[in-house]
């Protein structure tokens, strides 16, 4: 009997079941579990059992995989909403739910739209269509509501022959390479079409082979000596008042210690307070780092003496400020305000209502490179990171994954920075509160790491590049427009192949 066939007669939603659990495994491919292998059977199964469905089946199935994935993927945000944002257990999990669910209508229609409109051969549906819908749909994912692009497929395969295809086609067509595999390999299970998938695997690994050995960016300037210091200040602790002091002490004397180097980082919002405050404590600072020819960035809060509210910004010590652009939403804003404004009532985050800064900054230029910034989950927006490029030589990400305590969050969020590093053929100098803080190079690979929940300092001499990689030339713009026209004419070749059906009859 067919595959499809088999798939159709089966007791009432055990695939329904088997979906929700198949998603649900899926954060295991990703950091710190590392088993990006699990990808290609889970992916290859969803098309499967949404194959040849009807429309409202592939989308119900599509989406509860969607739920799977993302639920667990995200459980994380439980710790800042519960432990640290105090909001009630069940309102915070309720939260994650709808989060979770409506991420998951991405998956759902990616897998529904193709069913609905489209009639093609199984080799086309699954290895073509279903791979570019997928891809499309992830990508509109990061722009819903300003955005969710955690969990992109592609960045599982950071070490892994697909991500070399990272430098032309980002991190989402490194997703694309993946369902295209997995979609394949759904396909070889058809007497009919295996001698062709497998082939194409193979085409598709050593291709990326070939392309890790290509160099995309050049090296300017001689290594500069960086130091970045890891506080380890638990979230608890970080804004309580008898704090305060200890820590700009703290800060002050680490970095007294690595006066040698020529650029040091403090993590995001490594001053628990606003720069105002701090202006004799930085005017110090300012004076030693000048007699020792050092450069220093920080993380504050900076005040907009107009409006009377505060970014989210690195700070340097001769006055440069990059401020925020892109924040989080229900952390550092309401969205919808008028909708979710009942959300406040239970979250107790500081800074949880700040402004955005403006999408076109001047790079702040230190150690005599010009260097990209974004702070916290902004690395997770391919976006947002080439917004600096190719002008930046240097990356550097400030985060502070505190919130989310010993989860699996820091770990997914350092592999997005190296994927942002790959993509863009730059070194890329991750500073964080508690860990994971990393020295990152053009090749997405780690150089040096801190241990997590240490106060430790990571120092390194680092290169700077300059350049830009084809992805920074056309982002993800050139992908997505081939993947709409491909689309598109299968569709318009579908139609036709109907009405010839039709005549014929």
């Amino acid at each position: 009997m067919p595959i499809t066939q088999q798939l159709q007669k089966n007791p009432y939603f055990r695939f329904e079941i088997l979906a929700l659990i198949s998603g649900a495994l899926l954060p295991f491919s990703f950091a710190p579990y590392g088993y990006f292998w699990l990808q290609f059977p889970l992916l290859a199964f969803i098309f499967l059992i949404c194959l040849e469905q009807r429309p409202v089946v592939a989308f119900r199935r599509s989406f509860l995989f969607g739920l799977g994935w993302l639920t667990h993927g995200i459980h994380w945000l439980f710790y800042s909403l519960y432990f640290h944002g105090g909001m009630p257990a069940p309102v915070a999990v309720i939260t994650i739910v709808l989060l979770s669910s409506v991420m998951s209508l991405f998956p759902a229609l990616a897998l529904y739209l193709p069913g609905r409109f489209i009639k093609t051969t199984k080799l086309v549906m699954l290895a073509l269509v279903y791979p570019l819908s997928w891809m499309i749909f992830d990508w509109l994912r990061g722009y819903f509501l300003t955005g969710f692009p955690w969990l992109q497929i592609g960045i599982a395969q950071i070490d892994t022959p697909l991500a070399a295809y990272a430098p032309i086609i980002g991190g989402l067509g490194v997703g694309l390479m993946v369902t295209i595999i997995a979609g394949l390999l759904a396909v070889s299970l058809f007497k009919s079409t295996v001698k062709i998938a497998i082939p194409i695997i193979l085409l598709i690994y050593i291709t990326g082979y070939g392309l890790s050995y290509i160099d995309w960016t050049v090296a300017v300037d001689e290594p500069i000596k960086v130091s970045m210091i890891q506080g380890n200040i638990p979230q608890t602790e970080k804004w309580k008042r008898e704090n305060y002091r200890p820590t700009l002490e703290m800060y002050r004397e680490l970095t007294r210690q690595n006066w040698d180097s020529d650029l040091i980082i403090w993590p995001e919002t490594a001053i628990p307070g606003f720069k105002s405050r701090v202006q004799g404590y930085l005017s110090g600072l300012a004076k030693e780092a000048e007699n020792t020819n050092t450069d220093v960035l920080m993380g504050v809060f900076v005040r907009n003496p107009e409006t009377r509210r505060y970014y989210n910004s690195v700070i340097s010590l001769d006055g440069q400020v990059y401020r925020k652009r892109h924040l989080v939403p229900l952390g550092e804003y309401f969205p919808f305000r008028s909708l979710l404004g009942f959300f406040s009532q239970w979250v107790n985050i500081p800074m949880s209502d700040i402004d955005s800064g403006e999408a076109s900054q001047p790079l702040i230029k230190a150690a005599g490179q010009s260097i990209g910034i974004s702070i916290c989950f902004e690395d997770a927006f391919d976006r947002d990171v080439l917004l600096d490029l190719p002008e930046a030589t240097l990356l550097v990400n400030v985060s502070n994954d505190a919130w989310f305590e010993d989860s699996p969050q820091p770990w997914q969020h350092h592999q997005m920075s190296r994927m942002r590093a790959l993509e863009t053929g730059r070194t890329l100098l991750r500073a964080t509160n508690t860990g994971v803080s990393s020295i990152i190079d053009r090749k997405g690979r780690v150089l040096v790491m801190s241990a997590q929940f240490k106060r430790d300092v990571i120092t390194a001499d680092v290169q700077a590049y300059k350049g830009a990689t084809p992805y920074v030339l056309w982002a993800n713009y050139l992908l997505i427009s081939l993947g709409i026209i491909i689309i598109l004419i299968v569709y318009i070749n579908s139609k036709r192949q109907a009405v010839n059906d039709s005549l014929q009859e």
